[in-house]
């Protein structure tokens, strides 16, 4: 190829921030689902929109990778099962922290997972802390403190803290995805989302009934949007910078909130805005420093 031929670049090469910027606003609709259903209890949910994740993104690794997919499971060894027992867990609290609190309080406490994933880079893979993120970390704390002590008040403490732990549970993830990637890291979504269908069916006390409202909204919830979203998360995501993926994701934590204001009136409460917009500005102004610095 001569210096002035240039490689053709693929589509997710090519439209990469559009990919993640739709995965973001597709996955913005977690709270105003959950809101939408009718019957079914937190643990009922959390088995229906789990149960039917898992065979449709099982059924797009099958296509993608065929008769291969057995050798990604062995290949992602004790990692790829670390990062699925993360996820399987986070995927229930984050519908239990909507169960106890509200969808903007959830939605902006968890805004702070980049903060929270830069704070176990440096623990667990020794990576540098910058004067730009230890800055963010305490603005996002001051947030998330302002927060929890409003929920004391408005009774929601309980919801804010498993929004806490599915941060904690999310960053943790993110972690082990980078201890794994030297290899195919996709079959921990399977195991992720298999242990959440197991979690959410054994504190349902295995009554899995839904009603056809309900169950429609869980296989359009967790085999539809859930599944896009992570086939388009991923494949962005190889092509994007961390800091600008970091700022995308804002999208989410951001519109999250106001569509169950639109469409159920959860109004957040002042304390709860103001912390949330600590916690956002923490991490889009760290955000904007790496992304400046690694265009320098």
């Amino acid at each position: 190829m001569s210096p002035m031929e240039v490689a053709p670049r693929s589509v997710s090469e090519r439209y990469a921030v559009w990919l993640i910027a739709a995965s973001s606003l597709l996955i913005s609709v977690n709270g105003f689902l959950f809101r939408s259903i009718e019957s079914a209890n937190e643990w009922q949910v959390i088995f229906g929109r789990q149960a039917f994740f898992t065979p449709a993104i099982l059924l797009v690794l099958l296509i993608r990778y065929r008769a291969q997919l057995p050798r990604l499971f062995l290949e992602a060894g004790w990692v790829g099962l670390a990062a699925g027992i993360c996820l399987g867990l986070a995927n229930p609290t984050v519908i239990l922290a909507m169960t106890h609190t509200t969808v903007a309080n959830a939605m902006f406490i968890l805004g702070a997972c980049p903060l929270i994933t830069a704070v176990l880079a440096r623990i667990f893979l020794g990576e540098r802390l910058s004067g730009a993120t230890l800055i963010a970390i305490v603005v996002a704390m001051i947030g998330i403190a302002i927060m929890l002590a409003d929920g004391l008040g408005a009774g929601s403490s309980l919801g804010n803290g498993l929004a806490l732990l599915c941060a904690l549970f999310f960053s943790m993830f993110v972690i082990f995805l980078r201890l794994g990637k030297d290899r195919n890291m996709l079959p921990s979504s399977i195991i992720g989302g298999a242990i959440g269908a197991l979690v959410g069916l054994a504190g349902a006390g295995f009554d899995y009934r839904l009603t056809v409202h309900d169950g429609l909204l869980c296989l359009m919830w967790g085999g539809g949007i859930v599944t896009v979203v992570h086939f388009l998360f991923i494949h962005g995501s190889r092509h994007v910078p961390g800091a600008e993926i970091m700022l995308i994701t804002l999208i989410e934590f951001t519109l999250g909130p106001m569509w169950v204001w639109i469409g159920f009136g959860e109004k957040p409460s002042a304390l709860a805005l103001a912390g949330g917009i600590l916690v956002l500005a923490a991490v889009a102004g760290r955000s904007l420093v790496l992304l400046r610095n690694s265009q320098a």
